[in-house]
């Protein structure tokens, strides 16, 4: 079956680089032909201020403030994420609006929409189109596969619930990332949905150490700190953690300016004697990997998806899910 997969865009993301990665790996073990439409969406001044004006209004209501986004620019790939993607991610030509021509033109049979923070409006301001609103005049089959709020609350406005509301009610399948998921999609949404595992966690721990291969063992015994957003109390944080086990501290970068590459990422991890990190893809290679980690929630970019994850981490759950999940791909495809 020829499956497109609808995803954040594949820029400077080594957690959404690589959950991409598994998936169209697990996709193609099952003996499917997947490919991502790679989506690069051009820059909005009018949404940007729309934004911008929402943030102010929510700023008055404390259980919904959330930051401001950036000025809107053209994205540019970093060259480090370019040269893992044309190596190991199968991708149909650049796009800038997810048009209904593309399901004819990759002849698909199947499209899922998965992972990451795909249904959070705060991170995707083409939101009906990760509903794939765009495949309405076409009979294919359509899934989400860990799908992710990001958070536990609403964030949709009435137009936004109500259009995607009408999309679901196509779809073959309906599988989020977080428990939380489920009950959102349930009371907003009016659609059932069960919890799956973020694809990465689909992948052995062989598989990741195959793409490191090629990347020598760091001998040095380091604290390994993948954070996102740094501030002066992570960083103090860091220093005692590290003082008090006796290893060196190895910071390091998700910028767009970032000089690893992905299987340089990984290697981070392998190689680490402790993990502290505020990134949920860094918290799960750092399961993965299975390392000592300090697990530093991130409220502004989103707490459930750490809470369901780390409760499959302490109640050991994940070999159960992992059926759960392979079990949702094969039932709807």
């Amino acid at each position: 079956m020829k499956i497109g997969i609808v995803t954040q865009p594949l820029l400077n993301n080594y957690g959404g680089t690589l959950q991409n990665y598994a998936l169209q790996t697990t996709l193609k073990y099952m003996g499917h032909h997947p490919i991502t439409i790679d989506f690069i969406p051009k820059p909005s001044l009018f949404m940007y201020v729309l934004s911008c004006l929402k943030t102010i209004f929510f700023f008055f209501i404390p259980r919904k403030r959330r930051m401001f986004q950036s000025i809107p620019k053209r994205k540019n790939s970093n060259k480090e994420f370019e040269v893992f993607t044309s190596k190991y991610i199968t991708t149909t030509r650049v796009v800038d609006h997810y048009l209904s021509s593309l399901i004819s033109d990759y002849q698909l049979d199947a499209v899922i929409v998965g992972s990451d923070q795909v249904w959070r409006p705060l991170y995707n301001p083409f939101l009906k189109d990760s509903f794939l609103m765009f495949t309405q005049k076409h009979n294919v089959k359509r899934i989400a596969y860990a799908a992710s709020f990001g958070v536990d609350k609403w964030e949709f406005s009435l137009k936004e619930t109500i259009a995607c509301k009408e999309c679901l009610k196509m779809f073959d399948g309906i599988s989020v990332r977080e428990h939380s998921g489920i009950k959102l999609c349930k009371e907003y949404l009016d659609v059932d949905a069960i919890e799956v595992l973020d694809p990465t966690l689909l992948l052995s721990k062989n598989e990741y150490l195959n793409l490191t291969s090629n990347i020598p063992v760091c001998k040095e015994k380091y604290l390994a700190a993948y954070i996102l957003d740094r501030t002066e109390e992570k960083f103090i944080e860091i220093q005692q953690i590290a003082k008090t086990i006796g290893l060196t501290v190895k910071e390091f970068s998700a910028s767009k300016d970032a000089t690893l590459s992905v299987p340089e990422w990984l290697a981070m991890f392998r190689d680490a004697s402790y993990v502290v990190t505020d990134s949920f893809h860094g918290t799960v290679f750092s399961i993965i990997f299975e390392k000592e980690f300090k697990c530093i929630y991130n409220k502004e970019r989103g707490t459930s998806r750490f809470e369901s994850l780390l409760q499959n981490y302490q109640n050991n759950t994940f070999a159960t899910k992992r059926e759960l999940s392979l079990r949702f791909l094969k039932e709807h495809l």
